[in-house]
C-alpha cells in the first residue's frame, strides 16, 4: 500500500515538471515572436485611444447638459415668455379680425339691401312715368290722326311725318330694351334664342359720341333648313350696300348721335334675301362693331320683339 501510494506521488511530480517545462517553452516563443517592444506600443495606443473616447464623451455630456440647462437660464425663459406673448397677440389679432369682417359683412349686406330696394323704387317709378308718356304719346298721336282726315294737301305729308315719329318714340321708351357698350372694330358677339313669327320686329338704338363716329350693329337669322344669314346696318359709312354671300350691310349716313333702327324682320329679309325661300325662324346673335379709329365707348341698345 505504501509503495503505490510512493508510485503515484512520482507520477503527479513528473506530470508537473512535463507541464512546467512546456510552459516555459511557450513564454519563450510568444516573447520569440513578439518582442516586448510591440507589446508596450500596443498597450500606449490602447491607452490614448480609451483616453480620446472619454474626453469625446466628456465633450458630449458638456454640450447636452448646456442645452438642457438652456431652458432654464434667463435668457430661455425670455425668449419662451416673447413665444408665447406673440401666440396670445396674435389669437387676440385673429379674433378682432374676425369680429371686424362679420362687422363689415353685415354691414355691406345691408347696405346692398338699400340700394336694391331703392333701385326697385327706382324702376317702378321710371316705368309708371314710361306709361304716363306712353299714355300720352297716344293720345297725340289719335289728335293728329284727326287733324290728318281734315288736312289740307300741304298738310297731309308733314302730318304724317310727325305722326310716324310719335310711333318711334313710343317703340323705344319699353323698359325691356338690353344695353351694351362696345368700342374699337374688334366683333363682340351677344348671343340670343328668339322665335320668330311674321310680326317680329328688331329695334335699336345706337348714341354715339360724335357724328362722324361709325358703327355695325348685325342680327343673324336662322332658316328652316338651318341656313345662317347676316343682316347689318352700318352708320357713317361711305359706301354702297354690301352683299357677299350669307352677309348683307347697308351703310347710312344719319346725322345725327342717338341712331334709331326700326324694322320687320322677315319683311327686311326678303328684301336682302329675295332668292332665299326658305324664312328665317329664328334669330341667335346680335354682333356689335365700333369705330377702328374713333376709340370711345357706343352706347347699343336692342330689342327683339
Amino acid at each position: 500500500m505504501t509503495k503505490i501510494i510512493r508510485n503515484l506521488i512520482l507520477t503527479l511530480f513528473v506530470f508537473a515538471l512535463v507541464f512546467l517545462v512546456h510552459g516555459q517553452k511557450s513564454v519563450d516563443v510568444s516573447q520569440k515572436i513578439m518582442p516586448k517592444s510591440n507589446i508596450d506600443t500596443i498597450v500606449i495606443i490602447k491607452q490614448i485611444t480609451d483616453e480620446s473616447i472619454a474626453k469625446h464623451y466628456e465633450q458630449i455630456l458638456e454640450k447636452t447638459n448646456n442645452q438642457l440647462s438652456l431652458w432654464w437660464n434667463p435668457y430661455g425663459l425670455f425668449v419662451a415668455m416673447l413665444g408665447v406673448l406673440f401666440a396670445g397677440l396674435a389669437i387676440i389679432a385673429a379674433f378682432v379680425i374676425f369680429r371686424q369682417s362679420k362687422e363689415y359683412k353685415d354691414l355691406i349686406n345691408t347696405s346692398l339691401e338699400e340700394h336694391r330696394i331703392a333701385l326697385i323704387n327706382l324702376i317702378s317709378e321710371k316705368n309708371d312715368q314710361l306709361k304716363n308718356y306712353e299714355k300720352s304719346l297716344d293720345r297725340s298721336i289719335i289728335e293728329y290722326e284727326k287733324q290728318l282726315k281734315t288736312a289740307g294737301a300741304d298738310q297731309i305729308d308733314q302730318i304724317s311725318k310727325f305722326i310716324q315719329s310719335l310711333e318711334e318714340q313710343k317703340v323705344f321708351i319699353d323698359s325691356q330694351f338690353k344695353s351694351y357698350k362696345h368700342s374699337g372694330w374688334q366683333q363682340s358677339d351677344i348671343s340670343e334664342n328668339y322665335q320668330l313669327n311674321q310680326f317680329t320686329n328688331f329695334n335699336a338704338k345706337i348714341t354715339l359720341n360724335q357724328l362722324k363716329q361709325a358703327f355695325v350693329i348685325y342680327i343673324r337669322l336662322v332658316t328652316n333648313d338651318n341656313r345662317k344669314f347676316w343682316i347689318g346696318f352700318a352708320g357713317n359709312t361711305d359706301s354702297d350696300p354690301t352683299k357677299y354671300k350669307i352677309e348683307y350691310t347697308t351703310h347710312v349716313f344719319y346725322g345725327s348721335t342717338e341712331v334709331k333702327i326700326n324694322e320687320n324682320i322677315l319683311s327686311l329679309f326678303k328684301k336682302r334675301f329675295p332668292e332665299i325661300n326658305s324664312p328665317p325662324v329664328l334669330l341667335d346673335c346680335v354682333r356689335l362693331r365700333g369705330d377702328d379709329m374713333d376709340k370711345a365707348e357706343i352706347l347699343f341698345e336692342y330689342r327683339i320683339s
